[in-house]
């Protein structure tokens, strides 16, 4: 499917059209050095990345409706034990790869509360029924578990049901075709019949099945097809019991009908489009986190995950439950071909996460693991002749699927593992040479110290999760690396701390970290966004890129953005100059209220005072007017004059109601009196969770910062400084903030301790479509006031005729798509025309993501 942009020209058109505008109190100038190439970008920048976190593939884009179909997910994961409620994935102390012979004491919480998750009984009155975990006589060795039903009275209602919730429900759709197979097995006094139904939210029967005949004592699968008579997002499935006697349960497996591509055991429609839309150019699987495990004995290994369904024992999820792997090895290369995407598969280099257990195989085990993935890379392209490519084509296809990229491990990191990532280069590069493959890189930069002990680097995989601004301080991030012979892959991005759960301060980051990565074309190929998906009801990332519930979803403005950039990409870059003019009126970015708070501290605050031009404009006294504060978190309290935080834990928080600066001098006295850190000064403060902060004596009172607190989420904003010394407990300081209209100081007893700076929002690139000849110029306005620019062409070429502009903004920072109105913010196109021009004039809105696609002749 197209994306169909949104056209608003009638809204937008006088904004965003090239003509003649009034005169804009922000302006810029833009030079594209049309004669002068800077760069190729690559084709296969934009891929995606999927890894099953927040049940993106389970309850997500693998289209099950049944949750925990197989009665399997009350099992410890290999390896593993529970203890006092809590995971112990190390149970005999194995030896952490990264922590020189030590053991990891990690643990985490163990989210099972019942032997049979997602499933209950709902009975009449009277009803006698007892449900349990066997496993006795299992459907298979795989998936040992199943549901025993003992039946020992019915209530004669007619509504004895064993249901089950499926993801946070199951999305009927009146008269549309749900397929319906289960496996069951009874005891002699069991004498049927059996219903199958789905049921309302209201509990209503709303599709039925009546099955007359279920006896035997074998197991026996059953299939039916279901029908809604109504629509219900938030139903549930269930059995309507109807006989006593024992009746067993297994693999319970409900699917729409209307999957993606109409595939059986597929996936579901909405969000599989949402991947296809995007255009990708390779599809990375399956981790992420989830291919290192909590423990090694726990990783996935893709030979479990493919053949019949029920023979598949799932995978217990680093994210805190298990994957059915239904969405197995197959199935991701069936899906990479059909929305015509090269396979990255990624496996696991016989270590688990680093910030999990770290356990490891030994040096020894490792050629065990270069013979499953030379198998796995077989399996996906090799001869139908060999033994694994034989299996693919009895699997249905014949033909290699379109694996391309291998990656060794997720950020493992360091000598330790590039010795054990040299062995696979070589395995696999001497049996499939044309495979590229990828090392890891860690957590953030490219590491030196893992690079400079790898043989030969195909491609190597930074991963970087950066703060609000960010993007726009470090746009140069790729310009100062030094070049060799490897590529960069930017395996997982996304601007996710100060933007809330994602929003336009997200989408603007994103974007202009995007023009950076086209920027240096010649060093960064490919680069994917994570996480993919969010189910609402289960998040376990702040920030996801396409969020969904049973019966809806919605994809965020960074989606938009993402593909907006993919689908304008340019070919080659031109060198550029840009540069913002001084405003010609000074304006206060630093606007806003005042505030206290601490961060696992207990401090005292006193004497503060706002001073503007010399004069005090607010004082405090906390003994006659302490009701002019308003606290929002935490335990404040009155002590000898000073307002006291007393409780522990984050983001305690009290605030100056009904009061707003701009340009000040904020002063006090803070005492920090026990805790972890020191002292937190809010300001430019609009509501409780919409802030600047500098926060004296962070990262355990070592330092100092200045953060942004936005809808909650918190970020770094400026580079953090260390102290002369810790903040000692008990001694009063003086701490003073000269806010100006864009840079902020920050003093503790007047010695300047750090200053921020509001950084440049304004970054542009321009390249050219070699097949079109179009001349592409792309912008990112992260500022609050519309940029009028003038963009000059030197060199050859000159506009011509009618060209397009494609446009996302909004009026807030704050602003994003939902589930009730999920497209307010996707690229709105316009027209302006032109003949002959070296010179176009264009008005770029206030938070705005743009791209203007040119016509040209030489």
């Amino acid at each position: 499917m197209q994306f169909k942009y949104s056209f608003r020209a009638v809204l937008m058109g006088c904004l965003l059209a090239s003509a003649s505008f009034p005169v804009a109190q922000e302006r810029a100038a833009m030079k594209v050095y049309t004669d002068k190439v800077k760069n190729t970008v690559s084709p296969n920048l934009h891929g995606i990345f999927f890894e099953e976190i927040s049940h993106g593939g389970e309850g997500g884009l693998y289209a099950e409706l049944i949750q925990n179909r197989g009665f399997e997910e009350s099992r410890i994961p290999p390896g593993s034990v529970v203890e006092n409620g809590m995971l112990n994935a190390n149970p005999d102390k194995k030896p952490h790869y990264n922590l020189n012979g030590r053991a990891s004491d990690w643990r985490m919480p163990w989210p099972v509360k019942t032997a049979m998750p997602y499933w209950k009984l709902s009975l009449g009155d009277n009803a006698k029924v007892n449900a349990t975990i066997s496993t006795e006589k299992p459907l298979t060795t795989a998936t040992p578990q199943s549901a025993l039903l003992t039946v020992e009275q019915l209530s004669g209602t007619g509504k004895d049901y064993f249901v089950n919730e499926g993801f946070w429900g199951i999305n009927a759709k009146k008269g549309e075709s749900y397929t319906l197979s289960f496996y069951t097995k009874t005891n002699e006094a069991y004498k049927g019949p059996l219903t199958v139904v789905l049921l309302s939210s209201a509990g209503k029967e709303i599709a039925s099945h009546t099955f007359k005949s279920v006896d035997g004592k074998d197991w026996k699968k059953y299939t039916c097809t279901l029908i809604p008579s109504e629509t219900d997002g938030k139903s549930s499935f269930a059995f309507r019991l109807e006989s006593t006697g024992e009746i067993s349960f297994d693999f319970v497996s409900l699917f729409p009908k209307k999957t993606f591509k109409n595939r059986p055991n597929g996936l579901r429609a909405d969000l599989a489009q949402y991947l296809a839309d995007l255009k990708p150019a390779f599809v990375r699987w399956p981790g992420g986190c989830f291919v290192e495990g909590v423990n090694v004995e726990s990783a996935p290994n893709w030979k479990n995950s493919i053949g019949p369904l029920e023979n598949r024992p799932g995978t217990f999820s680093v994210w805190g439950y298990w994957s059915s792997d239904g969405f197995g090895y197959h199935e991701y290369l069936q899906f990479c071909e059909d929305i015509k995407a090269d396979a990255l598969y990624v496996f696991n280099a016989g270590v688990s996460c680093e910030f999990r257990s770290g356990t490891f195989i030994s040096d020894g085990e490792v050629q065990t693991v270069i013979n499953d993935v030379l198998d796995a890379i077989e399996y996906a392209v090799g001869p139908v002749t060999s033994k694994w490519g034989k299996l693919r084509a009895q699997n249905g296809h014949p033909k290699p699927f379109p694996l391309k990229y291998i990656e060794v491990g997720n950020e493992q990191h360091g000598p330790w593992y590039a010795k054990r990532y040299n062995q696979f280069h070589e395995a696999i590069k001497a049996k499939y040479p044309d495979i590229k493959i990828v090392s890891s890189m860690g957590i953030g930069d490219i590491n030196r110290r893992t690079l400079d002990s790898i043989k030969v680097t195909d491609i190597a995989d930074e991963h970087a999760y950066k703060s609000a601004f960010w993007s726009f301080t470090n746009y140069d991030h790729f310009d100062n690396y030094k070049r060799g012979d490897y590529e960069v892959y930017v395996g997982e991005y996304a601007t996710n701390a100060g933007v809330g759960n994602g929003n336009m301060q997200a989408a603007l980051n994103d974007a202009a970290y995007i023009l950076g990565m086209e920027n240096n074309g010649d060093l960064v190929k490919m680069s994917s966004y994570a996480p993919l998906f969010e189910n609402v009801n289960t998040r376990h990332w702040p920030v996801n890129l396409i969020k969904y519930k049973a019966d809806s979803s919605f994809a965020r403005i960074s989606y938009y953005t993402i593909q907006l950039m993919n689908e304008q990409r340019s070919d080659e870059n031109y060198t550029v100059s840009l540069q913002q003019k001084p405003s010609t009126v000074k304006k206060a970015r630093n606007k806003g209220g005042i505030g206290l708070a601490t961060w696992d501290t207990q401090t005292e605050y006193r004497n503060i005072e706002v001073i503007q031009n010399g004069q005090t404009v607010y004082k405090s006294d906390f003994v006659n007017k302490a009701d002019e504060w308003q606290s929002v978190r935490g335990s404040w309290q009155l002590k000898d004059g000073a307002m006291a935080q007393t409780a522990q834990g984050a983001q305690r928080l009290m605030i100056l109601k009904d009061k707003s600066f701009d340009t000040y001098t904020l002063q006090l006295e803070a005492r920090k009196t026990s805790g972890t850190n020191a002292f937190i000064i809010p300001f430019a403060v609009n509501g409780p969770n919409s802030m600047l902060r500098a926060h004296i004596g962070a990262l355990v009172n070592n330092s100092t910062i200045f953060e942004i607190v936005s809808e909650g989420s918190v970020a770094n904003v400026s580079p953090t400084k260390r102290l002369a010394k810790p903040i000692e407990t008990g001694r009063w300081y003086k701490i003073r903030l000269e806010v100006g209209y864009e840079k902020v100081d920050c003093y503790l007893d007047d010695v300047l301790l750090l200053s921020y700076t509001e950084p440049k929002k304004l970054i542009g690139i321009a390249g050219k479509d070699k097949e079109t000849g179009d001349l592409i110029v792309k912008m990112v306005n992260g500022n609050d006031d519309a940029i009028e620019t003038e963009i000059e062409f030197e060199g050859a070429g000159e506009a011509v005729g009618t060209y397009k502009v494609y446009t996302i903004a909004s009026d807030e920072t704050t602003a994003e798509n939902s589930f009730a109105d999920p497209k307010k913010y996707v690229p709105v196109v316009t027209t302006g025309k032109t003949s002959g021009a070296k010179k176009l004039v264009h008005s770029f809105p206030k938070y705005s993501i743009t791209v203007i696609r040119i016509p040209t002749k030489k």
